[in-house]
């Protein structure tokens, strides 16, 4: 399973370059345009790490890398920025930051530099998707704090859905992450069982089906 990411950059070129690139490495790409926009998503959801520009439209990085700090202290902060002066750096240290790459840049040294982050920050203990939180560790699941029950089967989907952050995983990928490499182990029948069983247990608007393709989360 691949890693989220929580791409915030307003220039539609380099933006769209970094979403493919890294999608078609097997990860979750959520990507926003607009600063406070952005502010708003990191209150309601949380991501294995966060590409975050300097400079954009609404709230600046800066603002936004000091909201991240408050609410996930763990969450790794790559800073992008054309600004490339040392008190432009220290300034994105100081809220937060944890690495920092001046534009133009090669996406092979983003993709050196993030997963050294991912293999320097500490696990994740929870995923939170709105007011949906999954505990990794008590394999729970939380809704508006009071507590679901779930089977095994529907925590798996669950988790790869929240993982995927309301980007559409495909049929095939949930029953592949459910059958588990049992030999023989037949889940497609059962899949619209386990779903429609979430859907009662979260809100039944919560999982959208993605016509000819598979599923994905809605707030």
């Amino acid at each position: 399973m691949g890693f989220s990411l929580f791409l915030v950059e307003d220039n539609v070129t380099i933006g769209e370059n970094i979403k493919k690139y890294f999608e078609l490495d097997g990860h979750a790409v959520l990507r926003v345009q607009n600063g406070s926009y952005a502010n708003e998503v990191v209150k309601h959801q949380t991501f294995d790490l966060i590409l975050l520009d300097l400079m954009l439209p609404g709230t600046d990085g800066i603002d936004i890398a000091k909201t991240i700090r408050k609410i996930q202290p763990q969450t790794p902060i790559l800073m992008m920025t054309a600004k490339g002066q040392l008190e432009d750096k220290l300034e994105g240290f100081e809220a937060g930051a944890d690495d920092y790459l001046v534009k133009p840049f090669d996406l092979e040294e983003l993709e050196a530099r993030i997963f050294a982050l991912m293999k320097r920050a500490p696990q994740r203990t929870s995923l939170v998707f709105g007011d949906l939180t999954l505990d990794l560790s008590q394999k729970k699941v939380f809704k508006a704090g009071s507590e679901l029950k779930f089977s095994l089967k529907e925590l798996q989907i669950l988790e790869l859905l929240m993982r995927n952050h309301g980007i559409a995983v495909s049929r095939l990928e949930i029953i592949e992450e459910i059958r588990g490499g049992e030999a023989g182990f037949q889940e497609d029948g059962k899949l619209d069982v386990y779903l429609s069983t979430i859907r009662k247990k979260i809100g039944k608007d919560s999982i959208e089906t993605v016509k000819g393709f598979g599923y994905r989360l809605k707030n």
